[in-house]
């Protein structure tokens, strides 16, 4: 897992700091007029209103709402100011800042993308708590390991376990939630993903045979930042310097639909962490993104691969749409979801399915 900062815990200490004057806040009206208290106004500037209103309801109810850990993290890369970095960072464990506009966005090929945020430094920990022998363990859209695949502990009541830390650097690429809002509305992408959905079901069934997990089909919106993001990281290979093995992803997705990105990352046990390669890319999304359009509105295993359906999978590729080894997977290594839930028509168009994608066609 990412070891990013909590915001709803740092949030929290400074309701709880300012609570005598806080208490009596029910709305925002209240809560702006407030701020016009100079300590106040100082103490929230690094939180958004929507931040904490809700740590106020959780300090009035007396409880700490529990978060899936994906959204803590969204919610700590989100909040990078805007600006390049440097070499001395605030925080060597978290260090992000979003790119200006002018420095990554060069066409209308970007309009689907919101913002593109550099990490310069990031940690991630790496426990051992158990194995298994012919399924891994596989967390859902959320970053939660709430698994039907059974697993050997290390021992019958473990005191510890091996750890290691990874120090290294990340892009993450943020999409518009109104462009998302739109492209969903579209009847063939309905279509699509309802195909998509008829395969999930056929894998779910069968897996039930051996387990009474229902896992829901993850929705558009993951599959499309899933695929990209595999497009993203052959493209990102080519020029960072790391190979595409040991660039990782993680996708974000929340269910009030309103924030998507996917977060590419590298790290290395050194002391040191990472060389820089791979976070100086963001500066050439634009660039990576035409690149791995193009090469996804072909496959070498077209027509076969474009036609694939799902719903139809005669050799039991029901979670695949448009995606093969030839245009979309990945090394596992690199793949959150096993190489799982990837549809290349959803991104661009592709023979004989030119209506459905995220992204016009690329020149």
């Amino acid at each position: 897992m990412l070891s990013l900062p909590d915001r709803g815990s740092a949030v929290g200490d400074v309701v709880d700091e300012l609570w005598a004057d806080l208490q009596i806040v029910t709305n925002a009206s209240e809560l702006q007029f407030l701020k016009k208290k100079p300590q106040v106004m100082e103490r929230l500037a690094p939180f958004t209103e929507k931040e904490v209103l809700a740590a106020i309801r959780e300090r009035s109810a007396g409880v700490l709402a529990a978060r899936p850990l994906k959204e803590v993290e969204l919610d700590a890369v989100l909040a990078a100011p805007e600006g390049f970095g440097d070499d001395s960072p605030v925080d060597e464990d978290f260090h992000a800042r979003r790119l200006p506009d002018t420095a990554w966005r060069r066409s209308s090929v970007t309009d689907g993308i919101e913002a593109v945020v550099q990490l310069h430094r990031l940690r991630e920990v790496v426990a051992l708590t158990g194995f298994t022998r012919f399924e891994a363990v596989t967390p859902d859209i959320q970053g939660d390991y709430e698994t039907d695949v059974e697993r050997a502990d290390l021992a019958l009541e473990p005191q510890w376990f091996p750890a290691v830390e990874n120090r290294g650097e990340g892009v993450f690429v943020q999409l518009r939630a109104k462009v998302i809002e739109e492209w969903l509305s579209r009847p063939t992408v309905k279509a699509r993903l309802d195909d998509l959905a008829v395969g999930h079901q056929r894998w779910q069934e069968k897996r039930n045979s051996k387990s009474k997990i229902q896992r829901p089909f993850p929705g558009g919106p993951y599959v499309l930042l899933h695929t990209l993001s595999h497009l993203l990281i052959q493209s990102v290979a080519m020029r960072c310097g790391y190979p595409a093995s040991s660039i990782r992803e993680r996708i974000y997705s929340d269910s009030g639909g309103e924030r998507h990105g996917l977060l590419l990352y590298t790290g290395s046990p050194d002391a040191a962490g990472t060389l820089g390669g791979l976070v100086q890319q963001a500066r050439y999304m634009e660039a990576h993104l035409g690149h791995a359009l193009r090469a996804a509105a072909l496959c070498s295993n077209d027509p076969i691969c474009s036609q694939h359906s799902p719903g139809e999978s005669m050799e039991e590729r029901w979670l695949h749409g448009a995606a093969c080894h030839g245009c979309s997977l990945i090394a596992e290594t690199s793949c959150e979801m096993r190489n799982d839930y990837l549809d290349r028509a959803l991104v661009v168009p592709i023979i004989g399915r030119d209506d459905a994608a995220f992204f016009g066609p690329v020149g």
